[in-house]
C-alpha cells in the first residue's frame, strides 16, 4: 500500500496514557478556526476540556464534556486523523467518565457520521435515545453510554 494511508497501517496502534491540559492550537489544528467548541458558549455550561496523550507523549485528540439546560454530560471528541480507525473515540469516552467520575454521557452524532454511528451503536451499554421526528428536524442521532457497573467482591 502506498500513499497517506499506508502509514496509518504501518503504525503500533495508540494507546492512551493521560488526559491533559486542553490545548487550543492542536484544536484548531484538528478541526480548523471554525471549529465548533463548547468553550465559552453560553448555553454549554460545567466545560471540561483535555487533550488526550499517548504512552510516547504524541497528543491522539481532544475530549471534552460539557451541561446544557437539557442534558447533561454530552461529549465532543476529536480524534487525530493520524490514529483514526483504532477504535479511539470510545476509549477517549471511556477515559472521560472514568476520570470524571461520570455515570453517563450523552453523544450526539451528525446522520452524515456513518463510522461514528456505527461505531457507537457497538459500544455495551449504549443506548439510542432520539426518534424520527428529532433526525429528520436536526439530522442528528442522539445516544447514551452508561458508565458499566463494577462487580461486587
Amino acid at each position: 500500500m502506498e500513499g497517506p494511508e499506508s502509514s496509518r497501517y504501518e503504525q503500533e496502534p495508540a494507546v492512551i496514557q493521560n488526559l491533559g491540559g486542553f490545548d487550543m492550537q492542536y484544536f484548531q489544528e484538528l478541526e480548523g478556526q471554525d471549529g465548533w467548541l463548547a468553550l465559552g458558549q453560553e448555553n454549554c455550561m460545567n466545560q471540561r476540556y483535555f487533550a488526550v496523550y499517548g504512552i510516547k507523549g504524541e497528543k491522539l485528540g481532544i475530549v471534552g464534556v460539557y451541561d446544557t439546560a437539557d442534558e447533561k454530560n454530552v461529549t465532543h471528541t476529536v480524534v487525530d486523523p493520524r490514529y483514526r480507525g483504532q477504535g479511539l473515540a470510545a476509549k477517549f469516552k471511556q477515559r472521560l467518565m472514568d476520570e470524571l467520575n461520570l455515570p453517563f454521557i450523552t453523544m450526539t452524532i451528525s446522520l452524515e457520521n456513518i463510522a461514528s454511528i456505527r461505531a457507537t451503536e457497538k459500544l455495551p451499554g449504549v443506548r439510542k435515545i432520539t426518534d424520527e421526528k428529532y433526525e429528520r428536524d436536526f439530522h442528528k442521532v442522539k445516544y447514551v453510554l452508561e458508565r458499566p457497573i463494577a462487580p461486587r467482591q
